[in-house]
């Protein structure tokens, strides 16, 4: 029993720190060190307690953030991803659209309506 529930503790440290760290640019030796585990170790902990790898976590929360960054109509597009670390032309804009279903420029148009 206290070895599942020890478990689930670590997992849910490394979903913290990914929290924590949305910010900065995924780097997953850094979320194991934290946590003290391997990123093996870890990956498998966090995906069976998570639901989810620690990186589609870490996107999922990223691309929130940036929806709501995409909120403020003083932001341009690419401002509301530089605001979110995040940068317009890379990997987490496509995975914004592959995500969300339309372009951050489309969901910004949306969410004013």
């Amino acid at each position: 029993m206290k070895k599942v529930y020890q478990a689930r503790l670590d997992a849910i440290r490394a979903r913290e720190y990914i929290q924590t760290h949305w910010l900065d640019d995924f780097d997953l030796d850094q979320i194991s060190k934290a946590v003290g585990m391997s990123s093996g170790h870890m990956i498998r902990l966090f995906k069976k307690w998570i639901g989810m790898t620690p990186y589609q976590y870490y996107q999922e929360l990223k691309i929130e953030k940036i929806k709501e960054a995409l909120r403020d109509q003083n932001l341009s597009v690419a401002g509301a991803f530089a605001s979110c670390g995040a940068d317009y032309s890379g990997s987490i804009a496509e995975a914004f659209k592959q995500t969300v279903g339309m372009t951050p420029s489309q969901y910004r148009k949306s969410a004013r309506e």
